[in-house]
């Protein structure tokens, strides 16, 4: 039953990639309905770097050759009609793609890296690409901008960036410069995120390890107290815990930091339905005041404590993951579609605008019936499934996956739906993000990966079996070089 699961989750993808492939190759983001193409990364093949690790994993040796011919016909310092790049978004898709097939090709998958020539363009587009993005970190305090002009080599003149967009560089950076012996990466994103470590002013660091979402460029101060583990932060603190898994002798502050932030959102952020404690959503802020909505990225965050605990032996960590997962399970199985929304709302006491006719059974509802093909839920149920065995989070993944093919599917890919609770989702969106290749697909095929013991899935260490690899935020897998945990 496994291999026919993976089997499908690799005909999906060859469905998606067809499409794609067809209408749009070397482009950003392909458009499923209008069968269109935007270029709104940069025109530097978004989706067709984006997609490599994964192809890489399912064995399309065809794909992959493709997508490397491709890679070595790119010039990392033009941008598509002389626009910028977003730094975030090109770090965490193009960049980590680069940099984990290079990895892949050379370990585990190494029989497909046949082409000795593609290879070599490989190395040193990933190197010419870091060059681009290094741009960015010229600033007064080295916290980049997120936006770049790498003709120039110039950043933009905003004065502010994201902790996500400080924060989501240190997997990356390090490991281009572990791969090329060439410090000169990692110590720009290890400047960039000594402002998270140490925030300043202090009254912004709302709980320990728990900041607002902005920062200044100019001295790297932290500049409001409105945050969550969603939109604009979410991969900040994910990086924290991955960069110890990545290197755990040079990254243990990072992990502590990273608890910090965990033990404050169990303490004084996770909030509960009414009716409902075994449920676990984790609200916006702002100061020390909770809101009760949560966006759909902020999922991620049941799989990142359960990683955490699966690495420091810590059975609270992983519950807590596992109460975020349960409730996104709750979600998803509660729509006509059986998929979830972009944004998930609750009162905790039935007043206010709750208090008509509440009770437990209508406690907590989806407030945003988008579903844009976002990862993070099948994401968190995968490490779900890693820690307990327990089938029923492989099931869910299932489940969605097929609701996925069911409501999303068009003649040329998969699209984002209007409506969760809408008869077949409603309007179909035409927006088909590169995610759908790097994590949609890839988290499917991993949670039906047999082997228990493959060097790919995501261990716990509780069982004795160590993380040779890790995710970045877009599923692209990093060898882990220190001491593995």
């Amino acid at each position: 039953m496994a291999l026919f699961k993976r089997d499908a989750v690799s005909d999906a993808f060859q469905h998606a990639w067809h499409g794609y492939s067809t209408h749009c190759f070397g482009g950003d983001t392909f458009h499923p309905v209008s069968n269109t193409c935007d270029n709104g990364f940069g025109g530097w093949g978004a989706t067709t770097i984006d997609s490599i690790s994964t192809a890489i994993m399912l064995g399309k040796g065809d794909v992959v050759n493709r997508i490397l011919k491709c890679i070595s016909t790119l010039d990392f310092t033009k941008v598509a009609g002389g626009a910028r790049i977003q730094m975030f978004e090109v770090t965490i898709r193009h960049f980590a793609g680069l940099i984990s097939a290079w990895d892949l090709l050379n370990g585990p998958y190494r029989a497909m890296a046949k082409d000795e020539a593609l290879m070599k363009s490989l190395y040193s587009q990933m190197i010419k690409l870091g060059d681009s993005l290094s741009c960015a970190f010229d600033t007064p305090s080295g916290v980049p901008r997120n936006w770049v002009d790498p003709a120039l080599c110039k950043s933009d003149d905003g004065t502010s960036n994201t902790v996500a967009g400080a924060g989501t560089l240190i997997l990356e950076f390090s490991r281009l410069s572990d791969i090329t012996k060439d410090q000169k990466y990692a110590r720009l994103a290890r400047r960039a995120e000594s402002y998270l470590l140490n925030p300043h002013p202090s009254e912004y660091e709302i709980w320990p390890g728990i900041l607002g979402s902005f920062l200044t460029v100019a001295d790297g101060d932290l500049i409001n107290t409105k945050g969550s583990w969603g939109s604009l932060a979410d991969s900040f603190y994910e990086y924290l815990l991955k960069a110890y898994v990545y290197n755990s002798e040079e990254f243990p502050f990072y992990l502590e930091r990273w608890l910090a932030a965990a033990d404050s959102t169990i303490r004084y952020i996770g909030s509960h339905p009414y009716g409902h404690p075994e449920w676990t959503l984790i609200p916006y802020w702002e100061g020390d005041k909770t809101f009760n909505y949560m966006d759909s990225l902020s999922w991620f965050v049941g799989g990142n404590m359960i990683l955490g605990g699966m690495v420091t032996n810590n059975q609270t960590l992983i519950d807590y993951g596992l109460s975020v997962a349960n409730t996104a399970g709750e979600i998803y199985h509660s729509t006509l579609t059986g998929l979830g929304g972009e944004f998930t709302g609750w009162t905790t006491d039935c007043t206010g605008d709750w208090a008509a006719n509440c009770n437990a059974e209508n406690s907590m509802r989806i407030t945003s019936g988008e579903f844009k093909l976002r990862p993070e839920v099948l994401e968190t149920w995968y490490y779900a499934f890693r820690a307990t065995k327990d089938p029923k989070y492989r099931e869910w993944i299932w489940e969605a996956f097929e609701a996925i093919t069911t409501h999303c599917k068009t003649e040329t890919g998969f699209s984002a739906i209007q409506d969760v609770n809408l008869p077949g989702g409603g309007k179909k969106l035409d927006q088909q993000e590169s995610f759908l290749f790097a994590e949609v697909f890839e988290y499917t095929w991993l949670a039906h990966l047999e082997d228990d013991r493959s060097e790919m899935h995501v261990q716990d260490s509780r069982t004795g079996l160590k993380n040779t690899w890790v995710y970045n935020t877009e599923a692209h897998p990093f060898r882990v070089v220190g001491t593995p945990v």
